[in-house]
């Protein structure tokens, strides 16, 4: 590996170990080589590889085990995460930033899955609401039923990027989710009822607006506590 001229050392070794990881075919939870492997095989310090497996897992591409080993991340969303808290710490997006952040992705999100939804998609987003509405009835629904809900249209893109993304962005939001939808549970049932309504009949600017009016009714529940420090949340599967 020839030695650059300062592109940094640690950002080559980065894209080095990509590399490793790809030609080796390496999967979620498989095993990397030793920091004293890779430095052997790149001819670099270990410290430029310690430093280059740090920024991964800052990518969610590896999770670093103390003492253990390093492996490949079984939650990629995990490296979205970690970018949407580093822009909320850096640059404290006000609380209509996030609604519009939200709003602009599910909505985007919504509308590619009426073109891409099967029939099975279709029943999942179903099933998804019919849960949540019986938990209305129930008086116990939960976040998780309203994340549910919308990771079954998500997952009705069929494209990974944005599941990981809407993964990791619920997780973000989680808490103030989880407010939202205790304090009007017949709202959020409402919302749902006509979001789905819109995505049935594929009809575009109806489930915009119904998007539009669920993130402004969610939006006084965003406060400082509703996302969780960086480094400390459990992603959604």
């Amino acid at each position: 590996m020839t030695q650059p001229r300062r592109k940094s050392l640690s950002r080559q070794v980065m894209e080095s170990i990509e590399q490793m990881i790809l030609e080796q075919q390496l999967g979620p939870g498989d095993v990397l080589p030793t920091e004293t492997q890779i430095a052997d095989q790149l001819q670099v310090s270990k410290s430029s590889v310690r430093e280059a497996v740090k920024m991964l897992e800052a990518l969610g591409l590896v999770e670093i085990r103390r003492g253990l080993c390093t492996v490949i991340s079984e939650n990629p969303q995990r490296g979205f995460l970690n970018v949407l808290m580093s822009q909320l710490y850096l640059h404290s997006g006000s609380t209509d930033d996030l609604r519009v952040f939200r709003q602009v992705i599910e909505a985007a999100c919504t509308n590619l899955a009426m073109e891409t939804a099967t029939d099975s998609d279709l029943q999942l987003v179903r099933q998804a609401l019919e849960q949540f509405r019986r938990k209305v009835e129930q008086g116990a629904l939960e976040v998780e039923d309203d994340i549910h809900f919308h990771m079954q249209i998500v997952q009705a893109t069929h494209n990974t990027f944005l599941v990981t993304l809407a993964s990791a962005l619920y997780s973000l939001f989680r808490d103030s989710i989880r407010h939202s939808i205790q304090e009007n549970p017949r709202t959020a049932l409402h919302d749902h009822e006509r979001i789905f309504q819109a995505f049935l009949d594929r009809d575009s600017s109806a489930a915009t607006k119904a998007i539009r009016e669920s993130a402004d009714a969610w939006a006084p529940s965003i406060h400082p506590k509703s996302t969780r420090p960086l480094g400390s949340t459990k992603t959604e599967q």
